[in-house]
């Protein structure tokens, strides 16, 4: 195998990994996109049925205060 033989081969495979990694990466961020596994609408409820929670918790502080505050 001459000089010009191998680094011809050490290219071709410089490409053949770089053109496989970016492959992946491309796939990878389209995936994660889109979860395999969940919905990102059940995750969105969720976080919203959270919030609501939150929401009403604090309306309820606030009537208890006022509550308070007029009883003294």
């Amino acid at each position: 195998m001459t000089n010009s033989m191998f680094w011809n081969e050490v290219i071709n495979w410089f490409f053949l990994i770089g053109s496989t990694g970016g492959f992946i990466y491309i796939v990878t961020l389209s995936l994660d996109k889109n979860p395999w596994f969940g919905d990102n609408d059940v995750d969105r409820d969720i976080a919203h049925n959270e919030r609501k929670k939150a929401q009403r918790l604090f309306k309820e502080q606030k009537k208890a205060l006022k509550a308070a505050t007029k009883r003294a």
